[in-house]
């Protein structure tokens, strides 16, 4: 590799930090097994935490593969086995007018629907009625906690089967609460907390020790700011006590809400690079194996049929298939991509981002905290720059 060819990721970088559209961000890049670059900017430093959000989605997926290889759970399992509350799903029927209705779901949500985000589960919005039923759920959860009620993870999880589903399970792709909902089958399965079994099974094996759902005060330290973008020219300011709240942002000193296998993991780069670095390895860190070669192989996967794939939308999304909460390079030219056939990850909402390309046993781990802050423009330039230096 031409090392030398990834000084354009500094100038890249400090273009945009100039310019005001970036700060306090970390790269690390590794080839065969050995760091090729790696720096930080503005406030980051390489003990720095930085709130992760869906990149907490890929950790859910391992853990979810370590039951799998133990023969504790089916991916063709209903839902409703290890959540009862999911028995009974209602889902939303759109006519020709755009009107709304609701009818008994014909199929049961399966874990595979979970993991490929094919449930028809989705986030809290205000656009169509799944998404505002899914936002009164979590305003009630909200209020009943605020008065001082306690929520077991499988308790939330159960109460999120109170919206609505877009559409019959399997039958189309919408990105949503399904790796929350996994947490919660996990729990029950593994017969702990779903942050215990992260921290038994995953976190101490590929020493993860600044992963978790909490933070200590002493932590708070090291945790980066958060920004917003405003202005015509997205230029960043500090986020606003309100949006900070708004995104569940807030340090969590004492449990969350419910531990999110979806979001809710706070991470260093050098930890996320220690899981990044056991799925390039096929499972292994080290001397500790957490899953299995074909296991890895089978995750990074594109699970979607060409009927689920005409319903997503994503922008990060191109040239990719997608699934066990991974995109999957499937097309280069779409992609407008210099990279490989199978390469895959995922990102986080602040712009936190990672890829794995085991044809070229090669890494990416990076690290931002801006809301809303998944810049494809400059994420398409960080790849091509690494892919170039190859």
């Amino acid at each position: 590799m031409k090392t030398k060819h990834l000084l354009y990721l500094s100038t890249l970088l400090e273009k945009e930090i100039h310019e005001k559209r970036l700060f306090d961000c970390s790269v690390h890049v590794e080839h065969r097994g050995k760091a090729v670059f790696s720096a930080e900017y503005g406030q980051a430093k390489k003990d720095s935490i930085y709130r992760i959000f869906s990149m907490t989605k890929p950790i859910t997926t391992v853990a979810a593969m370590i039951l799998f290889e133990r023969g504790l759970i089916d991916f063709y399992d209903p839902l409703y086995e290890y959540l009862p509350a999911f028995k009974n799903m209602q889902t939303v029927l759109t006519n020709t007018k755009g009107n709304e209705t609701l009818q008994k779901a014909k199929k049961p949500i399966l874990l595979r629907d979970l993991l490929n985000m094919t449930s028809g589960i989705v986030y809290p919005g205000e656009a169509c009625l799944a998404d505002r039923s899914m936002r009164d759920v979590q305003k009630s959860l909200e209020k009943e906690s605020a008065k001082g009620k306690n929520f077991s993870n499988v308790e939330v999880c159960s109460r999120l089967a109170e919206s609505y589903l877009q559409f019959e399970p399997g039958e189309g792709w919408r990105y949503g609460a399904s790796a929350d909902i996994l947490g919660g089958v996990i729990e029950v399965v593994a017969g702990m907390t779903f942050g215990t079994f992260l921290k038994k099974e995953i976190f101490e094996p590929l020493e993860m020790n600044e992963t978790s759902f909490t933070l200590s005060f002493e932590d708070e330290k090291r945790l980066l700011p958060f920004y917003s973008r405003s202005g015509p020219n997205n230029t960043l300011e500090p986020s606003s006590e309100a949006e900070i709240y708004w995104m569940n942002n807030a340090a969590n000193f004492a449990q969350p809400l419910f531990e999110s296998g979806g979001a809710g993991l706070y991470s260093t780069t050098k930890d996320y690079l220690h899981f990044a670095k056991m799925l390039l390895n096929k499972g292994t860190y080290k001397k500790e194996r957490i899953i299995s070669k074909k296991t890895v192989s089978f995750m990074a996967k594109d699970n979607l049929n060409e009927v689920q794939k005409k319903w997503v939308n994503f922008d990060n999304m191109h040239g990719y298939g997608y699934g066990n909460f991974l995109r999957v390079m499937t097309h280069l030219p779409t992609a407008s991509s210099n990279g490989s056939i199978g390469e895959y990850g995922w990102d986080g909402l602040p712009g936190t981002y990672f890829f794995v390309d085991p044809k070229e046993e090669l890494l990416m781990v990076y690290m931002q905290q801006i809301k809303d802050g998944a810049d494809q423009h400059l994420r398409r330039k960080m790849r091509q720059i690494i892919y170039s230096a190859l």
